[in-house]
């Protein structure tokens, strides 16, 4: 009896956090999307929007490209664990992780929960833990040699081009503004990724160490015998790391790149869907630089920013503000609300079932 009153209770305080993230995160951007309709929108514009077969194939060809990530970390998260789970509950962990990151600041802030939700899924602590830094690992990395790669590659005058290059009302120090924050955003990427190496490679004590230090805080002391667990599943995590070859980790990078390409390029099917004029390689290789600026956005899921930052950064190829709010609102309709939703329906039958 106690502990199904301990499991309503859970569920519960659940449902109270999860209500109050989930309509900030959905508000924030639906409230900047709102601003941009009161002060830009002009219903004559609507009238150049074409429902056309070629919008209903960019439109068919975004969602397309939205599975093909999901497939992608759905098969990622089954071959970390060593196929022993299923593809639904691959599935569902992608999901959950995708719906934190949905709800909490930035947009990249569900991935650090994954190792929880696979243990409740009955993977190991150690194998959960190393499931969860070599995901990482692999996600940091991609962003960080790739991002370097376009920075080498893609001249700065179209890959930081905002609406202040095609005359609307904006200033050039927002241009470099955004540039800054590219470069800053990708140092923090590139050092984390240096961190998560040595961590699960070389040193997987150091954490065990810091964390340590931080208990011999009055207050903290009590979480102490958690933490030295957690430093000894650390270490099984790193052991299971130095047995994987390279084949290992080369398979696991071919994921995680077709899902981060694949997820990048939905704004390019959605500006197709739209009969852009314009180089759509670019404009897919500009999702690089919003993602990176959305990683230091204080917002859930980096609503808000995102909605903005697409209105400004892809004004050459969207002109009219109306038609530029209604490509930004189907962009986020089909990569970021479906976590919302799903998540919803997900996680509260997960707690219900796993607890």
């Amino acid at each position: 009896m106690c502990k199904f009153a301990h499991i309503n209770k859970l569920i519960h305080t659940y449902h109270r956090m999860k209500t109050w993230h989930l309509w900030l995160a959905a508000s924030i951007g639906l409230v900047v999307i709102a601003g941009m309709m009161i002060r830009e929108f002009d219903l004559d514009a609507l009238s150049k929007i074409h429902l056309s077969p070629q919008f209903f194939a960019g439109t068919g060809i975004a969602v397309l490209l939205f599975a093909v990530q999901n497939l992608m970390y759905t098969l990622r998260f089954r071959y970390l664990c060593q196929r022993k789970l299923s593809l639904s509950q691959s599935f569902r962990i992608n999901v959950l992780c995708e719906f934190t990151s949905a709800i909490t600041p930035s947009a990249v802030g569900g991935s650090g929960l994954a190792f929880v939700y696979l243990n409740r899924e009955g993977v190991t602590m150690g194998r959960s833990i190393f499931t969860m830094f070599a995901a990482l690992l692999a996600d940091e990395a991609f962003l960080a040699i790739s991002c370097c790669v376009l920075y080498l590659c893609v001249p700065s005058d179209l890959l930081f081009c905002t609406a202040s290059d095609t005359g609307a009302a904006s200033s050039e120090w927002l241009k470099g503004g955004i540039h800054v924050v590219f470069l800053i955003s990708t140092l923090i990427v590139a050092a984390w990724t240096a961190i998560l190496y040595v961590l699960l490679l070389h040193r997987p004590q150091l954490l065990g160490w810091v964390l340590k230090a931080c208990c011999k805080i009055p207050g903290l002391r009590r979480f102490l015998p958690k933490i030295e667990k957690f430093s000894n599943d650390m270490t099984l995590a790193s052991q299971e790391a130095k047995l994987e070859g390279s084949r290992f980790w080369l398979r696991l990078m071919g994921y995680t790149s077709v899902a981060w390409l694949a997820r990048f390029a939905i704004v390019a099917a959605i500006l197709f869907a739209f009969q852009c004029q314009g180089d759509m390689l670019i404009a897919w290789c500009r999702q690089w630089v919003m993602w990176m600026v959305s990683i230091l956005s204080p917002t859930p899921g980096g609503s808000g920013v995102a909605e903005l930052m697409f209105r400004l950064y892809y004004a050459d190829y969207l002109p009219e503000a109306s038609v530029a709010i209604l490509a930004a609102m189907l962009w986020r309709a089909i990569f970021y609300y479906p976590f919302l939703v799903m998540g919803t329906i997900v996680l509260p039958k997960w707690i219900g079932k796993k607890l």
